[in-house]
């Protein structure tokens, strides 16, 4: 599969507000156990919520500086009377949208209003009625919520169950899962770990500290689900949670990298939505989109500094690669943006001991060309799984690996979500650019079967990918030719490594006395018979794809898995001290190639290339112009008579002489 992608490289991506989130009010009918938002349906605060005019006001500002997306949320967004309004203004001028619902006020034309394609959250607290209305401590919540799922069902309007844990309904748990799943065929684990009230009331805190599940059973959920949710669009949740916070101010990172927005009720905006002090939001009644995000929000990185406790706990703390923890969280704990939450130390740890005892079952690493590939799976990974060529590639986990696969077996809901622009579509791929992703989408030759056979979703360099199959049953099979479920990893490896210095090259590869030697040609070119007449006087790299790599210490050429027919393979690597472009003939000799547009015209064709965007080829190209200049390059004539190996041999004597 190749194909050329124009990509502009831009060294900096400008402050553009791409997405925002909007809580339409803070009012719901339901008084969840948990909630940390919650107000009174007839609370006096709705005199003061944004009215619909001012909503299309800010929307329409945001629109013009950039904002394509919007999530919109509550307490319960329905239980305004003008919410179809507000939801057909905001959806009307947006690409994506994410809507957050308890799901009660659904009514039949409401159901007809969510077809429009978008994610749809709906919230469920039990699988009974007894459990469901304990959590949300309203009496006929969870039939009002079975009718609006029957709404939306009856409508066809695709939707998400979000399952929220907590120790009310724990014990309740694995049934709301099957519950879930009966009612859509996407659903999601919700928040495993409960914020405090946005307000410091000290009654709902201490429901909300009741309702908050062990250490041990976070960690559980957090690694069960949470690591791979089908969601096609990238880790924002991950890559918030990694932010660390800046020595000048502790929001600097944060909003350094931060595209999106979020607007309460009041029209008090900031950049996220958990944030709750005050002082760390902007009145877009007194001010424009335009000013508040341009001027006054890029102010507010330094407005919170870091406190001496900061600096010796959680800012230095070893497990926080693994912890909850952000400012917005303390403040909220402690109002103190700084402080330590002992709940999300024990969580930290709980969450590290998980993870190491899940990746042992789950985790294979494998060293090729001097790089570590994770293989992850939401199964555990047995001596079985991979086929046998893989075993000599196995290598301890020890440090970082440089590419990392997570198999997931179930496929993620894509009308729910913004694919991006599509760049390619040829059977068996459309391939789609969102942002800083690469997604991948496995179809069908014939144009009118929609079945999605498996989707991938990798980060730009190709070296984090999610893959989500359709089913478990061919990865229970076992003897996998492809650590990437694939026909070949091929896919994979040759579009991550120009940016390790290396190239996937259509070439058998053998190690005789030390020196590396490449044979490179097409299919039927004779790779196969040049190794089988070199025999055991070399040993075999691989038959039909190695790994060029240049490094400082000059360049190797290292064996794969991806043999041909010759089963042989070995992870072993020799400095390269020719290439050799195979020539079928009726003699056997070595002919200098010493023009370098010649061996490049040679070269270039036998390097597997992936889907080609600008930045592949440029690399791929700089470092095979590098190559050519720091290695021989021959045409090789040879017969089958194997009297070409002693021709190598007297070539390597001269090398090895004085």
């Amino acid at each position: 599969m190749s194909r050329f992608v124009a990509r502009r490289k831009v060294e900096s991506l400008p402050r553009i507000p791409l997405r925002g989130t909007i809580d339409l009010t803070y009012r719901c009918g339901n008084d969840c156990r948990h909630c940390w938002l919650r107000l009174a349906p007839d609370a006096a605060e709705r005199a003061a919520e944004l009215s619909s005019g001012e909503i299309r006001r800010i929307v329409d500002e945001a629109r013009k500086m950039g904002c394509r997306e919007w999530a919109i949320s509550g307490g319960e967004p329905m239980l305004r009377p003008d919410f179809a309004e507000v939801f057909s203004e905001i959806v009307g001028k947006s690409f994506r949208y994410t809507l957050n619902t308890n799901g009660t006020l659904i009514t039949p034309a409401i159901a007809r209003l969510l077809r429009r394609t978008g994610t749809k959250l709906v919230a469920l607290y039990g699988a009974t009625a007894a459990v469901h209305d304990a959590v949300t401590r309203r009496p006929g919540s969870f039939a009002a919520l079975e009718r609006g799922v029957a709404y939306l069902r009856e409508a066809g309007a695709a939707f998400t169950v979000q399952v929220v844990p907590m120790r009310t309904n724990i014990a309740d748990y694995e049934a709301m899962v099957r519950l879930a799943g009966s009612w859509s065929p996407s659903w999601r684990v919700g928040a495993t770990w409960l914020y405090l009230s946005a307000s410091g009331d000290p009654r709902r805190n201490r429901d909300i500290r009741t309702e908050r599940l062990d250490p041990a059973r976070v960690a559980e959920l957090d690694q069960t689900f949470a690591r791979g949710a089908g969601d096609p669009d990238g880790d924002a949740a991950i890559a918030c949670a990694a932010a660390r916070a800046g020595t000048d101010g502790l929001y600097a990172s944060c909003l350094a990298g931060r595209r999106d927005f979020h607007i309460d009720p009041y029209g008090g905006l900031s950049f996220c939505s958990f944030v709750k002090d005050p002082a760390l939001r902007l009145d877009l009644r007194s001010m424009s989109f335009a000013e508040a995000w341009e001027e006054r929000l890029p102010r507010l990185a330094e407005a919170v500094r870091p406190s001496a406790a900061y600096a010796d706990g959680c800012g230095t703390c070893d497990l926080r690669a693994d912890c909850k923890w952000c400012p917005v969280y303390a403040y909220l704990e402690h109002r103190d943006h700084s402080a330590k939450i002992e709940g999300l130390c024990a969580i930290a740890r709980e969450t590290r001991r998980a993870r190491t005892e899940w990746l042992g079952a789950h985790r294979r690493r494998f060293g090729i060309a001097g790089l570590a590939v994770d293989v992850e799976s939401d199964l555990p990974i047995t001596d079985g799984t991979f086929d046998p060529k893989f075993e000599p590639f196995r290598v301890p986990a020890d440090g970082p690996a440089d590419i990392v696969l997570r198999h997931h077996f179930s496929l993620p809901d894509l009308d729910a979500f913004d694919l991006g622009r599509e760049v390619f579509r040829r059977a068996p791929w459309a391939i789609f650019r969102k942002d800083s992703s690469w997604i991948y989408v496995m179809i069908s030759p014939d144009p009118s079967d929609a079945t999605v056979h498996r989707v991938m979703v990798f980060d730009d360099g190709h070296t984090r990918g999610r893959i989500y199959s359709p089913s478990d049953g061919f990865f229970r099979s076992g003897g996998l030719d492809s650590l990437a479920l694939l026909p070949s990893d091929q896919l994979v490896l040759a579009r991550a490594l120009p940016a390790f210095g290396g190239l996937y090259v259509h070439a058998a590869g053998v190690e005789m006395g030390g020196h590396g030697l490449v044979f490179a040609g097409p299919s039927e070119a004779g790779k196969s018979t040049m190794v089988k007449l070199i025999g055991d006087r070399g040993r075999v790299l691989c038959d039909d794809r190695v790994i060029v790599r240049k490094s400082a210490g000059g360049v190797r050429v290292h064996g794969t898995w991806n043999h041909g027919e010759i089963p042989r393979v070995s992870p072993a690597s020799a400095p390269v001290r020719a290439v050799f472009f195979l020539r079928q003939a009726k003699t056997n000799r070595l002919d200098r190639v010493e023009d370098p547009r010649s061996v490049l015209a040679d070269l270039l064709p036998r390097l597997v290339r992936p889907l080609v965007s600008s930045d592949w080829w440029e690399r791929a190209l700089a470092l095979a112009a590098e190559i050519v200049r720091d290695v021989p390059f021959y045409d090789l004539s040879f017969d089958r008579s194997g009297d070409i190996v002693g021709v190598l041999e007297g070539f390597l004597g001269q090398a090895d002489g004085p």
